[in-house]
Parts: structure tokens; C-alpha cells; sequence
């Protein structure tokens, strides 16, 4: 068979074309807007009288709601978001709490 003849899929050199990165700027926003969120409800929870109660009410939601929306979507990245959330939560009422 004649190089000329193979179909371009097939074609040596065909398996080098850039691929498209647009999803991992997509990817990317899933992290973003948990930790915009936990950011949010965080400054908004130290405004109140009981805030670090409710703060951690939120975080345990947030998590809950990550681990979730990763069953149902199969993606390891709502895991992730889930325990950058927990993590910044849990050592920013650590903190405060002892301040």
C-alpha cells in the first residue's frame, strides 16, 4: 500500500496535531468558583455574632455538594475543589478561632 493512498487519520505524524486546551480553562473554573464562594461565605459568616458556626456549616455543604456533582459528572476535579475547600476552610476557622 502506497503512502499516498493511506487516509490523513492514519498518516504518520497524524497523532502530533495541537490539541485544543480549552478544557482545562474550563476545568480550571470549577476550582475557581468554590474557592470565590468559600471566600465569599466566609467573609460574610465573620460579620456575624456565630459566624465560625455557620462558616463551618457552609464548608461541610460545599464538600458535600463537590463530592456529589463529582459522582454525578465522573470528574476527579469536583473531588479536588472539595478538598481545597475543606482544607482552606478548616485551617481559616482554625485560625481565627485562635486569634
Amino acid at each position: 500500500m502506497a503512502i499516498e493512498n493511506m487516509p490523513e487519520a492514519n498518516a504518520p505524524g497524524a497523532d502530533k496535531q495541537p490539541k485544543n486546551n480549552n478544557k482545562s480553562i474550563g476545568d480550571a473554573r470549577i476550582v475557581l468558583f468554590n474557592l470565590l464562594a468559600l471566600a465569599f461565605y466566609t467573609v460574610l459568616c465573620k460579620t456575624t455574632e456565630a459566624g465560625f458556626i455557620f462558616d463551618a456549616f457552609f464548608i461541610a455543604i460545599q464538600v458535600f455538594v463537590c463530592l456529589i456533582m463529582a459522582l454525578a459528572k465522573r470528574s476527579w476535579l469536583w473531588v479536588l475543589s472539595g478538598v481545597l475547600v475543606l482544607v482552606i476552610g478548616f485551617s481559616t476557622c482554625v485560625y481565627a478561632g485562635l486569634s
